[in-house]
């Protein structure tokens, strides 16, 4: 892939600070490997699943927000494969942009046109997590955090407490995340391409 280098700042939505990542502009092209930067119609994130031989997949944001996961009801987002369909549930509730912080910053990068990012259930996080080694060399050499010493949500649940979450520490899932811990979990989005 021919890659044109251009140094771009990315707001970080809900946070007063930005970051600057050296992107590549408009010039990424099928097929898609996982690990490859992805940058088409506005859409930037690091592929971490490919199929039809790299023309179809799913990508992961550059940034990440750090939050509770949300509400300590019980939800019934059991879907391991597709966040989305998670996603769904939790937008049908009232105040669910108050009330579920992680899926409201997933929520908030569908603007200006774009469509489809949603937050990872247990199963895309595994992906994520197998893929890791690949993942964070791009992560990197584009100048964005990498997913190296972390949590983070899926959109999974457990029980009424507590959430599936990616153990970017020791390298597994994990299911014993309370709902509304603040400080210790990070959220990324997800998008099919």
């Amino acid at each position: 892939m021919k890659y044109i280098y251009l140094i771009i700042c990315v707001f970080l939505v809900s946070v007063s600070e930005t970051s600057c990542i050296k992107d590549f502009q408009n010039v990424t092209i099928y097929p898609y490997e996982i690990g490859d930067f992805y940058s088409e119609e506005g859409v930037m994130g690091v592929v971490f699943q490919a199929s039809d031989d790299g023309a179809h997949g799913k990508i992961l944001s550059l940034n990440e927000f750090q939050c509770a996961w949300g509400d300590t009801l019980l939800m019934q987002t059991n879907d391991t494969l597709n966040g989305n369909e998670n996603m769904k549930i939790i937008k049908q509730i009232n105040q669910w942009k108050e009330k579920f912080p992680a899926f409201f910053w997933c929520d908030s990068k569908n603007i200006d046109g774009i469509n489809g990012w949603y937050m990872p259930a247990k199963n895309e996080l595994q992906e994520i997590i197998v893929n890791r080694e690949k993942i964070n060399e791009t992560l990197e050499s584009i100048g964005a955090e990498s997913l190296f010493g972390k949590n983070y949500w899926s959109s999974t649940e457990y029980s009424q407490f507590e959430v599936y979450h990616a153990d970017f520490i020791i390298g597994e899932m994990s299911f014993y995340a309370v709902k509304l811990s603040v400080n210790s979990l990070y959220v990324r989005a997800v998008k099919e391409f």
